[in-house]
């Protein structure tokens, strides 16, 4: 299948790169990786994503080739690269400059995907986009750069925990072994994802947790986060991903999950697991997917009615 992509990528001249809402950073660094590849084949691309790049991610590198979705921009691709999506409603606004003879090519992990492209390079063994974009890349023989090397490293650093997720394989560390002959900064990234909280944000945090609530035996974990409680928070800080990594430490907890209010009527939820709870399979009852030890969705309910109808459906899960 990698050889078949690049042949679409050799064939033709205009790409839209994209990737899923509010992108973390293997999306990011996947889709910019892939931008700069194809800039370097002499390609026109734009990477156009819905809703602005995340404040706490504009340090990866060439992130001004992101641009924000805008209803003005006329623009017909030959070819759309989606990345990390599990379908292609997850691109949003995007979607829309995918019309009729737009060949779409889906790269992804997720066990989710729905295989929605007109070629799909889909791996559910690969720790991370980021990871399999890397053997993409390898493929085609074009020299890989600096920063690519920091934005695939970026995504799969994250996407295994820190290479604490059980995604993580052999091939990941030798896919990583790649990466850092470019001398890369790894401690350096390290504190740029994960400490870089200020002194206010320290103090909103803790607030926060103690509204914490533990449920069906203290198995579970419910942080609920209204809209009101998300404004005091820094732009630049992802609460949910720091909310995740304090609770992976507590013995016991076999299901976190995280409601927040994104309108009146609207509940982001996030899910980790441990052990054999999928919560892929639970995301999927509430419009989202992802995979069996982190998944994501939506419930068009305000955040106390969906958090009983999520606790339920745990319940019948566990």
């Amino acid at each position: 299948m990698p050889r078949a992509i690049l042949h679409t990528i050799k064939a033709h001249r205009t790409f839209l790169v994209t990737m899923h809402v509010n992108p973390d950073p293997d999306a990011l660094g996947s889709a910019l990786a892939v931008t700069l590849f194809l800039r370097a084949l002499g390609k026109k691309v734009r990477l156009i994503n819905d809703g602005p790049c995340p404040a706490w991610l504009k340090f990866v590198p060439q992130v001004r080739y992101y641009e924000t979705y805008d209803d003005k921009i006329k623009f017909v691709p030959d070819v759309a690269i989606v990345l990390d999506c599990g379908d292609k409603e997850r691109t949003g606004k995007p979607a829309r400059l995918m019309g009729p003879g737009v060949k779409v090519i889906n790269i992804d992990h997720h066990v989710t995907n729905t295989a929605f492209g007109d070629q799909n390079l889909v791996k559910l063994d690969s720790s991370s986009t980021s990871e399999i974009v890397y053997g993409l890349l390898k493929a085609s023989g074009q020299p890989l750069t600096r920063d690519m090397a920091e934005l695939l490293y970026l995504g799969i650093l994250t996407d295994t925990g820190s290479f604490g997720f059980d995604c993580t394989s052999a091939q990941t560390h030798t896919v990583i072994a790649e990466l850092m002959k470019f001398d890369l900064s790894v401690s350096g990234l390290y504190r740029q994802v994960y400490e870089t909280m200020p002194e206010k944000d320290l103090k909103a945090f803790l607030r926060l947790m103690n509204t914490l609530t533990l449920h069906l035996d203290n198995r579970v974990a419910c942080l609920r986060i209204s809209l009101r409680q998300a404004a005091v928070f820094s732009d630049g800080l992802d609460v949910k991903d720091k909310v995740f990594g304090f609770l992976r430490a507590v013995k016991g907890l076999d299901v976190v999950m995280i409601i927040t209010e994104q309108e009146k009527r609207k509940t982001r939820l996030n899910f980790r697991s441990r052990g054999t709870v999928d919560v892929a399979q639970l995301a999927s009852g509430f419009n989202g997917g992802g995979h069996k030890n982190a998944s994501g969705g939506f419930l068009d309910k305000p955040l106390a009615q969906a958090k009983t109808q999520v606790l339920a459906a745990i319940a019948r899960i566990i």
